[in-house]
């Protein structure tokens, strides 16, 4: 692998770490003229900041010398060789930072879930799973066999609140209870048609330990999802 498709990636994996940010020119001695000034200013900060979160070790001597020296068009200091195992190390020290990152998450919201639990008497916990859940209206009707058909709606969110998918605009989708995560087949299963419940759901039966991209749901993520069962239909 060239040099540049190593910086292509490095960039890619970078950019997997930044996070919003904003120019504040009042907290530098910089002064941002204008809008390259600006530009040029967030390019430095979003890469300074996916370095910093990514919680690896680094020279910050070496690395603004080395940025100075690329951009004025210098050679670079090492041959082919030492920058794919240079890259391959930071390749390798981030992603044990992410599965690091991932894991005290992860630790985090479960000591979470049981203060919750502890706070509040309606939460229960169906034991074989590792699912708490909480009754919001207990229905009347059968409870659900597998791979049965189901009417039911939900929503899907993040532990601080953060939606992520959301079906209650619909009149009520119908799925087998089999193709859905572990985690909602398995919650489906303790409710009764006409009941609705919140559910918190480990990551293990969730999204697992690379969460989603797509929904924007960590790595390790405990996933609350809150169940309208319908009815249980007949083939």
């Amino acid at each position: 692998m060239t040099k540049k498709m190593y910086l292509i990636a490095f960039a890619a994996a970078a950019t997997l770490l930044l996070s919003t940010t904003s120019c504040n020119s009042q907290s530098s001695q910089v002064e941002l003229r204008n809008a390259n000034d600006t530009m040029s200013w967030i390019l430095g900060e979003n890469f300074a900041r996916g370095l910093a979160e990514s919680n690896i070790q680094i020279n910050k001597d070496i690395v603004m010398k080395a940025v100075e020296a690329i951009l004025d068009g210098k050679p670079s200091m090492v041959d082919d060789a030492t920058y794919k195992e240079g890259m391959d190390q930071f390749a390798m020290a981030l992603h044990v930072a992410q599965q690091n990152k991932a894991q005290e998450t992860y630790q985090q919201q479960q000591k979470q879930l049981q203060q919750m639990a502890k706070d509040d008497p309606q939460m229960k916990l169906d034991e074989p799973s590792g699912i708490y859940y909480k009754v919001v209206k207990e229905g009347h009707g059968p409870k659900a066999p597998d791979n049965y058909r189901l009417r039911f709606n939900y929503e899907g969110r993040l532990l601080d609140g953060t939606v992520f998918d959301n079906s209650f605009s619909t009149s009520g989708i119908v799925n087998l209870a089999s193709n859905v995560m572990p985690g909602v087949g398995r919650a489906l299963t303790l409710m009764n048609a006409g009941s609705r419940y919140i559910f918190y759901i480990p990551s293990h039966l969730a999204f697992g330990q690379e969460g989603s991209s797509e929904l924007n749901i960590p790595g390790n993520s405990v996933v609350v999802y809150e169940i309208e069962l319908y009815e249980i239909l007949n083939d």
